[in-house]
């Protein structure tokens, strides 16, 4: 079915994995830089729903240990299960461009499943649209995501899955290396 048929009584969507490669980039979180300031909670909301309100941000402070907290955004998973569990053809879809999940706004009904299906726990509903949200990486600003523009310990940073296993690696490495030299 082509995708021209969306709309006229199809219960069929578009694809909603495109074909090729998509570039996957994140907002990471160094643990051992975030303070828990929920600062990029507030530029969050402000910039992307217009208020200083932290519970209308996209990306999320969680503790993780009694004195360690890390934000969290989407994590543009390569086959994401709020995309596989969508009922609503075409609402939840990656982008071609860049590979970041996006709602569209005219298939979503706000069933919330796709909040239920992600393990991060990073999409919300808006209480004014009743419509799913989830960080696009301030897609419509210059700048960048504000999370990471504002963050005042840097440790909020752009990434990629590639570059996440690759400093994984080199600390496991790094790790073995010390274990094997053993006590001075």
């Amino acid at each position: 079915m082509s995708e021209s048929n969306i709309g006229e009584g199809s219960s069929v969507g578009p694809d909603p994995y495109p074909s090729g490669p998509p570039r996957y980039q994140l907002v990471t979180c160094v643990r051992d830089l975030c303070v828990g300031c929920q600062m990029c909670e507030f530029a969050c909301a402000i910039v992307k729903e217009g208020t200083a309100n932290i519970l209308r941000s996209r990306i999320r402070l969680v503790r993780t240990e009694p004195v360690l907290m890390v934000s969290i955004a989407c994590r543009a998973c390569a086959e994401p299960a709020c995309v596989d569990i969508c009922p609503q053809p075409g609402a939840m879809v990656i982008n071609p461009e860049n590979g970041l999940v996006m709602v569209e706004n005219t298939h979503c009904d706000g069933c919330a499943h796709c909040i239920d299906a992600c393990p991060f726990g990073v999409i919300a509903l808006n209480p004014d649209t009743k419509l799913a949200v989830i960080c696009d990486l301030c897609e419509d600003r210059a700048e960048g995501p504000a999370c990471v523009e504002i963050c005042p310990k840097d440790a909020l940073e752009i990434s990629t899955p590639e570059i996440i296993a690759q400093k994984a690696r080199k600390g496991a490495l790094r790790q073995l290396l010390e274990e094997l030299a053993g006590p001075e």
